[in-house]
């Protein structure tokens, strides 16, 4: 099955001080990507490009958005469909964040799983939460 990959997910994957999650952040990437399972909404890119250079600068980042784009993992644009369902979402679950909306509305959409640690996505009868 497919995974929508969150932003908290690639925090902990580029910046988890722990080598064990580290290790299996890693494993978890290569297998989303050897597979064509993985799947990045442009909003979870631009929100770690902007955690990128928030703590390791503009030339960082730039490097960063560079490997995402070429890592294999499919990149989900927001779509007014995806808007929409989103729109929805927030609609009938009004303390989660517009941005996991967006994010479940595009695991929807591709019938896949949230791959995050958030507890917001676990709320959502839609979809499903998974974990390292």
């Amino acid at each position: 099955m497919r995974e929508v990959v969150d932003t908290r997910f690639l925090i902990e994957h580029f910046y988890s001080d722990d080598p064990d999650v580290k290790a299996k952040t890693s494993k978890r990437l290569k297998e989303l990507t050897q597979y064509s399972k993985g799947i990045i909404p442009t909003l979870v890119l631009g929100e770690i490009i902007k955690i990128t250079c928030e703590r390791r600068g503009k030339e960082e980042a730039n490097l960063r958005y560079l490997s995402i784009l070429r890592s294999g993992l499919h990149i989900e644009e927001l779509t007014p469909d995806v808007a929409r369902d989103a729109g929805l979402l927030k609609c009938r679950y009004r303390d989660i964040p517009m941005s996991d909306c967006i994010i479940a509305s595009i695991a929807v959409k591709k019938r896949a799983k949230v791959l995050s640690d958030d507890p917001h996505f676990d709320v959502m009868k839609e979809i499903k939460r998974i974990w390292i």
